[in-house]
C-alpha cells in the first residue's frame, strides 16, 4: 500500500512540474469549437473563437456558438411541434495556470444568448416564430494541450441565462461541454 502511495505521489509530482516554455508576450488564438449541452434545448452546436493569451497568463477572447437545440411534439387539445435554438455571442475571460505540459484555465464567458423558437401546429398551418435576447454568464474551466502545432482545448461550462420570455418555456441553465481546436500565433517574442 505504501509503495502504491509513493508511486501515485511521484506521478502527480511529475505531471505538475511546470513545462519549459519560450518567453513571449502573447499568442493570438483563432479556431473553431463543437459543443453539446444539457438540457436538450441547448443540444449539439458549433462555433468560432478568437482570442489573445497575454504572456500566457491571462486569456481574453470572443466566441460565437450556434446550438441546434431540439424539436418536441406536445400533446393536448392543440398538439404542436416546438423547435428551440440558441445563439451565443460572448467574451471569454480566464487565467492560465501551467501544470506540466498543460494549461488549466478557469474563467467565464459573458454575453448575450439569442433564444429562437418555432411553433408549428401538428395538423399543418403557419408556424409562429419568437425570439428573445437575454444576458448570460457561463463560469467554467478548460484544459489547453498542445498537439502538432494546434491547441486542443476541452472545456466544461455551466450556462446561466435570464428567462427569454417565450410562449413555450425553455431551460436556460445547464451544463455544456465543448472542444476547441485553435491555431496559436506567437506575438512579439521577448529577446534574451
Amino acid at each position: 500500500m505504501m509503495r502504491l502511495l509513493r508511486a501515485g505521489t511521484l506521478s502527480v509530482a511529475l505531471v505538475c512540474i511546470p513545462a519549459a516554455t519560450h518567453a513571449q508576450l502573447g499568442e493570438v488564438h483563432v479556431g473553431a469549437l463543437v459543443s453539446y449541452g444539457l438540457p436538450s434545448n441547448f443540444g449539439p452546436g458549433a462555433g468560432l473563437v478568437v482570442g489573445v493569451a497575454a504572456g500566457r497568463v491571462a486569456y481574453l477572447g470572443l466566441r460565437w456558438t450556434y446550438l441546434t437545440g431540439e424539436t418536441i411534439a406536445t400533446g393536448g387539445p392543440t398538439p404542436v411541434e416546438v423547435t428551440s435554438r440558441v445563439q451565443l455571442f460572448a467574451a471569454d475571460l480566464g487565467i492560465l495556470f501551467p501544470v506540466g505540459q498543460f494549461e488549466i484555465v478557469p474563467g467565464a464567458s459573458l454575453g448575450w444568448a439569442r433564444f429562437a423558437q418555432r411553433v408549428v401546429p401538428a395538423g399543418g398551418g403557419s408556424p409562429v416564430r419568437e425570439h428573445g435576447t437575454k444576458f448570460f454568464a457561463a463560469p467554467g474551466v478548460s484544459l489547453q494541450a498542445r498537439l502538432a502545432g494546434l491547441l486542443v482545448i476541452p472545456e466544461l461550462q455551466f450556462y446561466l441565462a435570464e428567462d427569454p420570455e417565450l410562449s413555450r418555456p425553455v431551460s436556460r441553465r445547464g451544463l455544456v461541454a465543448s472542444l476547441r481546436l485553435v491555431v496559436p500565433f506567437e506575438v512579439g517574442p521577448i529577446a534574451h
